[in-house]
């Protein structure tokens, strides 16, 4: 919003110095993001709160600065109206509109509004187009009440405020032709056709022109989600719109429309005609709060009496009544969308009073909070990383449309379905995330643009997944750890060449992690279940696996997703495990006093292809074996081809238990033969084959 110094001045005392005026704007909270002094009248670019609608307009400005500086406050001349039977009939089919005002103006000849008058549009860039149009906007920009005028010879019967209907059109001011309307949109419409889409735009067949002599006043309050939706459904954005989306105050209806009406027939040469029509199921429910003086000046930390509370608080608008607990604070119905508690109260009294003006204290603390298990573990998680070289990253829990295409999602994706952000201003915020990846990778993709190669880095963040059957009705939530490398595993040195940070690296830490928490951390193949399997490199990936259930997932991202980023020469790896997983009371193992008897040991080798993992052989060992199996390990590997055919020959060593000395040789012997069975019998048709 831009708003004139000089305008200003007219609706309350201000700071003759345009720096004092500033800090006095901003400190309210209202922002002044330029001052513009290239003309004789100085204008203010100010950014206004998303919640504060009353802010659009001069006397929500000037409210502002009378409550804080307790100087006069004086509002622009509105026309007395009153309400009684209507200019025409007037019907509301829908709740969505809460109140509903007509009048109706007659003139000869339409003069104009005086410059002086329509200093307010000047210095916001509106320019001056017919008298009945520029006094509308006047009413919206100086009290904040969207008006709008009706041809009136124009309009055939009454009027209706109605949801629309399917296939029904409207002609859109500044269009060329009428354009479908999504059924459902609350309109303005008489017998034959839709005058305007209700607190958005009006429509070409029910404007206005310089020939009119005969005006429907419209002044009213909608529902500001309807008109938020309306607004962007359309892709039109009006001064109208962005007040009655933030919402109106249902009082100002007739105001504003008198407010119109005496700028025409002062200065315009307009009267009015009869009464004014007067609609609406709206009523005020005179929300009270309840209010101590001493609780309020125990949340500012200042002294407060209830004098002062009572003055400063009606500055506002606010009517307080005095009672045995303190106060009965009723609110006005302006202020209905955003006062609804009692900590709302007090920052209306800490505006008052000014942010800069109360104490700067800490709260008093009596002892320190001992940290919880929950935290600590944490750090323990985190040691291991740091200690690996990572950077702890925040990443936004909402983020575009775009980011999930690059993921090259189908529609059928289980990470496709997000939960939307409707009340997203910036569409690169119009998804709550479901999975780290994207942001992981985007991550990546940007240190390398900036030539930083070598990345580690880390996240305790929360997804969202959609589901009707959760408790909230909306979503489920996961907490997990995300860690992304790419480049080296750890900075070169004299003493060795580091190697890349790939997959393995990834287990490593994962191992690390299970050593540091005393869990049973384990790994299995890739599961094609995993909503991530298909976004990652298909034959470098593995499950984490605890107490046999999948808990995470880690490998290389998929050669197309890295492309999608515009990565070229890295291949970036990713780590996700639930932090619910990482808090699992630790499995510790006490001493046991190893036997006096020399355990049994003996060795297999298997032939196995490429494609088989040494890990799903010792599970069809383990899964065979009895419980004085107690290790298998790893002792030996080489690589060779037979048949051209690639294969790895893999030597396991089995150690079983012999604490009673009751096990022959023979009885190993014999369960060795049942064990290559076992792994045959699983993994034979992969072509894993016992090496004799």
């Amino acid at each position: 919003m831009k708003l004139s110094t000089a305008v200003l001045a007219r609706y309350t005392t201000i700071p003759s110095d345009l720096k004092a005026l500033r800090d006095l704007l901003d400190d309210v909270g209202v922002e002044v993001k330029r001052l513009d002094t290239s003309g004789s009248d100085p204008i203010f670019s100010l950014e206004l709160l998303a919640n504060r609608g009353d802010h659009h307009c001069y006397a929500g400005i000037a409210r502002e600065i009378h409550g804080r500086t307790g100087a006069g406050l004086t509002l622009p001349e509105c026309a007395a109206l009153t309400a009684g039977p209507s200019p025409v009939p007037l019907r509301i089919e829908s709740e969505l509109c809460l109140r509903y005002t007509a009048t109706l103006l007659t003139c000869t000849e339409s003069g104009c509004l005086p410059d002086a008058v329509l200093a307010p549009l000047a210095a916001a860039g509106i320019h001056s187009l017919t008298a009945p149009v520029d006094a509308t906007n006047l009413s919206n920009i100086e009290l904040g009440q969207p008006t709008h005028a009706f041809d009136a010879d124009k309009i055939v019967g009454g009027i209706t405020v109605r949801l629309s209907r399917p296939d029904e059109q409207a002609w859109l001011l500044f269009t060329d032709a009428p354009k479908p309307l999504a059924a459902g949109t609350l309109v303005i419409a008489d017998d034959e056709k839709i005058l305007a889409v209700a607190g958005v735009i009006g429509c070409e067949d029910s404007k206005t022109t310089a020939e009119t002599t005969r005006l429907l006043l419209e002044s009213a309050c909608f529902d500001p989600v309807t008109v938020r939706k309306a607004k962007r459904a359309l892709n039109i954005n009006t001064d109208a719109a962005t007040r009655f989306e933030r919402g109106s105050d249902p009082c100002l209806t007739l105001v504003g429309a008198g407010r119109v009406a005496h700028l025409l027939c002062a200065h315009a040469g307009w009267r009015v005609v009869g009464t004014s029509g007067d609609t609406g199921a709206w009523t005020d429910p005179a929300r009270t709060i309840s209010l101590k003086t001493a609780q309020a000046a125990a949340f500012l930390g200042m002294p407060l009496t209830d004098e002062e509370v009572a003055e400063r608080l009606s500055r506002y608008g606010f009517a307080l009544t005095a009672t045995d607990a303190g106060f009965s604070v009723r609110v006005p119905p302006g202020r209905l969308w955003d006062v609804e508690f009692r900590a709302d109260l007090y920052e209306e009294l800490a505006r008052s009073i000014g942010y800069n003006n109360t104490p700067i204290i800490l709260p008093p603390v009596s002892m320190g909070a001992k940290a919880t298990s929950r935290e600590l573990r944490r750090e323990r998680v985190e040691e291991v990383l740091l200690g690996q070289g990572f950077y702890e990253v925040i990443t936004d829990g909402f983020y575009g449309k775009e980011v999930r295409e690059r993921l090259l999602l189908s529609e059928t994706h289980p990470l496709w379905k997000h939960i939307n952000n409707l009340g997203s201003l910036e569409r690169g915020y119009s998804l709550l995330k479901n999975n780290a990846l994207a942001q992981a990778v985007s991550g990546v993709a940007d240190n390398l643009r900036v030539r930083h190669t070598d990345i580690k880095m880390y996240e305790w963040t929360r997804t969202f997944h959609p589901d009707t059957t959760a408790e909230n009705g909306t979503c489920t939530e996961r907490s997990l750890l995300w860690a992304a490398v790419c480049g080296l595993s750890r900075a070169t040195s004299w003493a060795e060449k580091s190697r890349p940070a790939d997959p393995l690296f990834l287990k490593g830490i994962v191992a690390d992690l299970a050593r540091e928490l005393e869990l049973p951390l384990r790994f299995g193949p890739a599961d094609p279940t995993d909503p991530l399997h298909g976004c990652l490199h298909p034959n470098r990936q593995a499950t984490i696996l605890l107490d046999g259930v999948r808990v995470g997932i880690f490998g290389e991202v998929h050669p197309a997703i890295v492309e999608a980023h515009r990565i070229k020469r890295a291949r970036p790896c990713y780590l996700e495990i639930d932090a619910d997983a990482l808090q699992q009371p630790s499995r510790r193992v006490g001493y046991v006093e190893p036997s006096v008897f020399q355990p049994l040991v003996r060795n297999l080798a298997f032939s196995l292809p490429v494609r088989v993992e040494a890990g799903e052989v010792i599970g069809a060992l383990t899964g065979a074996g009895p419980d004085w199996l107690t290790d298998i390990a790893i002792t030996d590997r080489f690589d060779y081809t037979e048949d051209d055919r690639a294969l790895r020959a893999i030597t396991f060593e089995l150690t079983f238990s012999n604490d009673d000395n009751i096990r022959s040789s023979d009885e190993v012997n014999t369960l060795l033969s049942d064990l290559v069975a076992a792994v045959h019998d699983g993994l034979g048709t992969r072509g894993v084959r016992q090496r004799v």
